[in-house]
């Protein structure tokens, strides 16, 4: 992939980004709630995906085990005051047995369908991608909602999405923490953001509580000529931070979800690219 270096190209870049992923990306994720003592409560966050026939959602198995117990449910938001109960079949990693392999698909339900359609996009597994020649440079976008950004307005709970665009850490931080590679992707959240819209210096939130679950997105940017293109591709789901020696955010590759499909629901996909 062709590096930009051009601060033009860059601002330019940074603009599509931000757009794609405030009107696209973040239609694919979907943040999940739960009952509290005084209403529902946000808990953590997840991905639309779709075969040919069934629809999925793909999150962080810390967040979906929470529907293991019968009278528990986890919900998604479908309008100003209308929230509908996730319902459908789940699988899980066991995050202790597979050293920290954190995944959960859940089958959904078609009944599920007509209210979320209203609302949210569902990525074709077509548009994963398998991602293990990592590129040292801001292409990575991080789109979830931390459980911080909520408000309550005019007596409805508002709540909004977060875009982390960052770049890998080195080889020493996935040996320090002890994430395997082939499964990991560890990314580096030391230092000052940047406001994508403006280009101005801007304060990161960092408490990524309820985060879990979301999608981590290749952006892959080129230009046409004179035009600046964006694509994107799904490449793992978020579980977890790091705030230690070094600042950073952890996900599982998607080619964990992708064998998994495979397995379980017999499905016919063909091998992610590089």
């Amino acid at each position: 992939m062709k590096q930009f270096t051009d601060q033009k190209d860059i601002r330019v870049f940074d603009q599509k980004i931000n757009e794609l992923c405030r009107t696209e990306i973040v239609r694919f994720t979907c943040q999940f709630f739960v009952k509290g003592k005084i209403g529902l409560e946000p808990f953590g966050s997840g991905v639309f995906v779709k075969s040919k026939e069934k629809h999925f959602i793909l999150t962080a198995s810390h967040v979906a085990d929470y529907m293991e117990n019968d009278t528990d449910d986890l919900y998604i938001k479908v309008g100003h005051d209308k929230y509908i109960n996730v319902i459908g079949q789940l699988w899980l990693s066991d995050i202790d047995k597979s050293k920290n392999i954190d995944v959960a698909i859940i089958r959904m339900e078609e009944e599920m369908l007509p209210d979320l359609l209203k609302v949210y996009f569902f990525l074709p597994i077509s548009k994963f991608r398998k991602h293990d020649k990592l590129i040292y440079a801001y292409h990575y976008a991080v789109v979830g909602f931390p459980s911080v950004n909520q408000k309550i307005e005019n007596g409805r709970l508002k709540t909004g999405a977060e875009i982390y665009l960052t770049g890998p850490s080195k080889d020493k931080v996935y040996k320090f923490y002890g994430y395997d590679p082939k499964h990991f992707y560890v990314l580096k959240m030391e230092g000052k953001g940047k406001d994508l819209e403006s280009g101005e210096k801007s304060k990161v939130n960092i408490k990524f509580g309820g985060l879990s679950g979301c999608g981590l997105w290749l952006m892959l940017p080129y230009k046409n000529g004179a035009k600046h293109i964006v694509e994107y591709r799904l490449i793992g789901i978020m579980t977890e931070n790091r705030k230690g020696k070094y600042f950073c955010l952890i996900g599982n590759k998607i080619q964990i979800v992708v064998d998994a499909l495979i397995r379980l629901e017999n499905l016919k996909i063909r091998k992610v690219v590089k």
